[in-house]
């Protein structure tokens, strides 16, 4: 039996998880009270099955993704035990980890909150496994709760089992009882280590994930009371999985999933978003984005489509850095798979005009650079400051090492701690220029500096961003000499 209870909603103000329902539910006010109209916000399903295996009906809740009825796209499906707290939670982290950054740091995906109906005979404590209450509950949720929602829902075949205390300690139960059924395995503060009873279970997992030939899962232990400790296996796992232990130690063990719902998705997914400005890929053309999703689908187990957002993003470094045409590929590539779209059209009359322009030779030139001979630098050995109009305060440090130089900027703005940024390349010119470029931060490009040896005392000349996207003019800049 499985049926529609009804609709997981939230009343606010237009701020919600999921689609808005069109149904508006206006109250009338007092007079002179201000006037505020209530919307429903729908989020999710709530879903009875009738279980056979149980002999009840149990209940779940199906949170779905902001775009899930404006798409056709397929998701992968967390399972979330203990799902009246885990639900909302995981939701939360997923939705926040997908649209409330810049490049989605997982994809998104169909959380299915399990409730709970006699939780001590599904996910027993570690004295009671071996009474077969744990393996109808797993036969429940393989034979019967997962192909109902498979069949209801567009699904990829990516299951990862959630599960916090209790439900952790059932998560690697079902990782050594039927493998088959979850891929990937997210476990909080299980009672593991320190228990003798499950102590089976422990070196069932071990063997899995360290020997098992066919195992190419991801288990992720996020840990503040329990858990494996150190027992883990931080070595020998099987070619092609993934396993990762993370240490809450500042959490308890009821307050630890807030924190380790949203580190253990992260880690699953660690994978999933590049590294903008921080590899050493260079620009982000169409080719090595579909490279890395093409190593990604074989990891996940279904074909994983570049995110929009990213497309977007590498657009946007390309065309500032003036590589027009791969820019263009990016944007063509992003309106096959998800449309035509106002963002979409402007992005590509900039691509456009980017590939008119033609590249910036410097940026090869710069990425070419030997390092500096010593002798022409010895005059700028030092360290060097100026202040920003905004208050921070860039330091230029170059000292010497067995005849080597090496440069150092650093940038200490007006409030939090000082940082580094990497230096590109540090040449000499005409004997009293001093040229150096220093890595965006954000992205791709380079800010380049140009400045004249006055007198030993000061550095003057000017400062340009090159390659950066919404960067401001050439301007002067002057530093002095600190020693």
């Amino acid at each position: 039996m499985r049926s529609i209870v009804s609709g997981i909603v939230l009343l606010g103000m237009g701020i919600g998880l999921g689609p808005v329902s069109k149904a508006t539910n206006a109250r009338p006010f007092p007079s002179g009270a201000a006037q505020i109209a209530a919307t429903q916000i729908t989020i999710g399903e709530s879903i009875s099955i009738g279980s056979a295996r149980l002999n009840e009906v149990r209940t779940v809740q199906v949170y779905l993704p902001p775009n899930y009825s404006r798409s056709r796209q397929k998701y992968p499906v967390i399972y979330a035990l203990d799902g009246e707290v885990t639900g909302s939670v995981t939701t939360t982290a997923a939705q926040f980890l997908t649209s409330a950054v810049a490049i989605p740091q997982i994809p998104e995906a169909i959380i299915v909150a399990v409730m709970n109906t006699d939780r001590n005979r599904d996910m027993p404590v570690p004295t009671e496994y071996g009474k077969r209450g744990e393996a109808n509950f797993l036969t429940f949720l393989a034979n019967e709760l997962i192909p109902a929602i498979e069949k209801q829902y567009r699904t990829e075949p990516l299951r990862i089992l959630l599960g916090h205390s209790q439900g952790g300690l059932f998560a690697h139960y079902a990782l050594t009882t039927r493998p088959e059924v979850f891929q990937w395995y997210l476990s909080l503060d299980a009672p593991l280590s320190g228990f003798p009873a499950v102590r089976s279970i422990m070196e069932k997992a071990t063997e899995r994930i360290t020997k098992g030939p066919n195992f190419r899962g991801r288990l992720v232990s996020v840990e503040s009371v329990y858990g494996w400790k150190k027992e883990w296996p931080a070595t020998g796992w099987a070619k092609g999985s993934y396993g990762r232990r993370i240490a809450l130690p500042d959490e308890t063990h009821e307050t630890m999933p807030y924190r380790g719902i949203y580190e253990g998705l992260r880690s699953l997914f660690h994978d999933y978003a590049p590294k903008l400005g921080r590899d050493a890929k260079g620009i982000y053309t169409l080719t090595v984005l579909e490279q890395m999703y093409q190593e990604l689908s074989n990891a996940y187990g279904y074909k994983v489509d570049i995110p929009q957002p990213l497309l977007f993003q590498t657009a946007r470094e390309n065309t500032a850095m003036n590589y027009g045409a791969e820019a263009v590929e990016l944007i063509k590539r992003a309106v096959l798979i998800y449309g035509e779209s106002p963002t979409a059209k402007q992005l590509l009359i900039s691509a456009e005009e980017a590939a008119k322009r033609g590249r910036d030779p410097r940026l090869e030139e710069w990425a070419k650079l030997p390092s500096p001979d010593f002798g022409s630098m010895r005059p700028f050995l030092g360290a060097w400051e100026t202040v920003t109009p905004d208050g921070a305060c860039l330091r230029v440090t170059l000292t010497e090492e067995n005849r080597t130089v090496r440069i150092q900027y650093t940038i200490a703005p007006p409030a939090g701690d000082p940082f580094q940024m990497e230096v590109q390349f540090v040449r000499v010119i005409d004997s009293q220029t001093l040229q150096w470029g220093v890595h965006n931060g954000r992205g791709t490009g380079i800010i380049f500096y140009s400045a004249k040896l006055i007198e030993g005392k000061v550095l003057q000349g000017m400062v340009e961003p090159v390659g950066i996207e919404h960067a401001p003019p050439p301007h002067p800049v002057t530093f002095k000499r600190l020693n």
